[in-house]
């Protein structure tokens, strides 16, 4: 197996020798780089025997950026893994081949979750370059169904072995009593050669060697740490190699031995295998390629079935100006117990990298059309009254979270765990200093994430630890927004006893002032800490309040 890296500068003259022009493009008159992520299998290389390439997203490209200068066709080209000393050398093979499978896997997903859309509802449909359908098996199918098939039938394989060397030894008295001469001692016959029971040969056993053998291949062919058991004679090495040639008539002479689904199974599998070595041996294997342009289509989708909420109205997500947003959830509003919807952006970048002016500016823009999309609701009558964007009596607005959120490789390579992390402080975005309950006064947060954990749990049928995470993190991205602002605000929740009390202060109080739904005559005060005018205000309005108490958001 060979491993590339996306947007990675290899010699042009290198590439050319494992993939077609259309996958690369050149950098300069030397160099090229990859534009996709995914499989690629190439029948023509390693001495006409084909290989499987995997190339890797450029979030495997570290910091330092330590790649080294030549390409190498023949070894694994991993310039993230030569970092970490954590690793033995089949750990690192059993890694890699580990996250190859589940690159591969969630390219396969996105292209089966967007399959079906038409091009004029997903504009991403155009990214994907394949030449496979849903039912063709590539190798690295075959082989995943084959190493699960051994995963999850260990019990079998237990019985089998049990059934065919029991009594393997067993003395027969009768054979030993008739045909063997004894040895008389003290009147005592004493046999000292004896007969013993000889099953016929275990047709079960048989097929296992065959699995057992073109498991050991396969261990050897990727590299991977894998434990054969030692009880079986395998195939190896050249007997192997002319295994592979006529493996189907093989397996076609023992075809009506098996009558248990499990060993029909594995027979299947196993013919699968073998037919597809001889296609490529007989030069007749084509090219398999299930590739995509634009890595971050596909982890913009990873990131969305993480947090994101499917059933919302798709003008939150397609906006009218051509935008289209990431991620987008409901969620518990920053003042007390109202909803607000929370706007996210995907970053997909190497780690070294960090996110531009364009890209917070566009953010800011997916913000102001989600408000101005609920303000048009608001203003027909038709926003859900537990969403809360303006407020009539003060007419100020909610805080709209906005988030942006990134990958990164764990140093562990770690599928387990998320180690979401707040990197900085938010950006904030206004028209008018002071003025937290205005429109136009925004907040960006900025989160890196593990994309290992990101990888697998995409992948993962456990909807529990799906569920779990979107709480968390939801929760997660609330807190950190809400002590953010209450470092920077100070708070007062004010009962005015003047019913003319906004109107006759409106000017003053201007963005400054907010009314969540679950107070009936108390007011929010939100001033910024330092500013100069918080002590006029309130001495201004002091005498006209029945009631002031500093307030904290929570």
């Amino acid at each position: 197996m060979i491993i590339l890296f996306e947007e990675y500068h290899y010699t042009t003259e290198a590439l050319s020798k494992v993939l077609t022009e259309r996958y690369y493009f050149p950098v300069n008159g030397i160099y090229s780089k990859i534009n996709f992520v995914g499989y690629y299998f190439n029948p023509q290389i390693n001495d006409g025997k084909g290989d499987a390439i995997i190339i890797f997203p450029k979030v495997f490209i570290n910091e330092n950026n330590l790649a080294f200068d030549e390409f190498t066709p023949e070894s694994l080209i991993n310039p993230t893994f030569e970092t970490t000393s954590r690793l033995s050398e089949s750990g690192k093979d059993k890694l890699i081949f580990e996250i190859s499978t589940w690159l591969y896997r969630a390219v396969q997903q996105f292209n089966k979750r967007h399959f079906y859309n038409s091009i004029s509802e997903n504009q991403f449909i155009n990214q994907i370059v394949t030449n496979l359908d849903e039912n063709s098996s590539t190798e690295l199918d075959i082989i995943l169904s084959l190493l699960r098939f051994h995963k999850e039938n260990q019990d079998l394989f237990t019985f089998i072995a049990k059934t065919a060397h029991s009594q393997q030894n067993k003395i027969s008295w009768h054979k030993t009593i008739n045909k063997k001469q004894p040895i008389i001692q003290n009147n005592q016959p004493i046999y000292v050669d004896l007969a013993t029971k000889r099953k016929r040969a275990n047709d079960d056993e048989e097929l296992l060697i065959l699995f057992y053998s073109t498991l050991n291949h396969i261990r050897e062919k990727y590299a991977f740490n894998f434990q054969i058991p030692q009880n079986y004679n395998l195939i190896k090495d050249h007997q192997f190699e002319m295994a592979l040639k006529r493996g189907c008539r093989l397996l076609k002479s023992i075809k009506y031995k098996y009558f248990s689904d499990k060993m029909i199974c594995l027979y299947n599998l196993l013919f699968t295998y073998f037919e597809r070595s001889e296609r490529t041996q007989s030069k007749k294997q084509i090219e398999e390629i299930l590739l995509i342009k634009d890595f971050n289509i596909v982890f913009e989708d990873m990131i969305d079935d993480l947090i994101g909420d499917s059933s919302l109205f798709p003008e939150l997500k397609n906006h009218a100006d051509g935008k289209q947003v990431d991620h987008i959830y409901k969620y518990k509003s920053l003042l007390i117990e109202d909803e607000i919807y929370f706007v996210g952006d995907s970053k997909y970048y190497r780690p070294q990298n960090s996110v531009g002016k364009n890209s917070k500016a566009k953010q800011l823009t997916y913000a102001k059309n989600v408000i101005q999309y609920n303000i048009d609701l608001f203003n027909s009558g038709n926003l859900d009254q537990r969403i809360r964007y303006r407020e009539n009596e003060t007419e100020g607005y909610n805080i709209t979270p906005n988030f942006f959120i990134s990958a990164f490789v764990n140093k562990d390579f770690d599928f387990s765990k998320s180690y979401l992390r707040e990197t900085g402080k938010p950006i904030m975005q206004f028209h008018f200093k002071n003025r937290l309950f205005d429109r136009d006064t925004l907040f960006v947060q900025s989160y890196n994430i593990n994309f290992l954990f990101v990888l697998s749990a995409y992948l993962s049928r456990n909807s529990t630890l799906k569920g779990n995470f979107k709480k968390d993190t939801q929760k997660i991205f609330r807190e950190k927004l809400v002590a953010f602002i209450n470092e920077k605000y100070k708070f007062y929740k004010v009962k005015p006893n003047e019913i003319d009390f906004l109107n006759k202060h409106f000017k003053l109080l201007n963005g400054k002032v907010y009314k969540p739904s679950q107070l009936e005559k108390e007011l929010i005060l939100a001033f910024e800490k330092g500013s100069d005018d918080i002590e006029s205000i309130m001495a201004q309005i002091t005498t006209e309040l029945e009631e002031k108490t500093e307030y904290t958001l929570n």
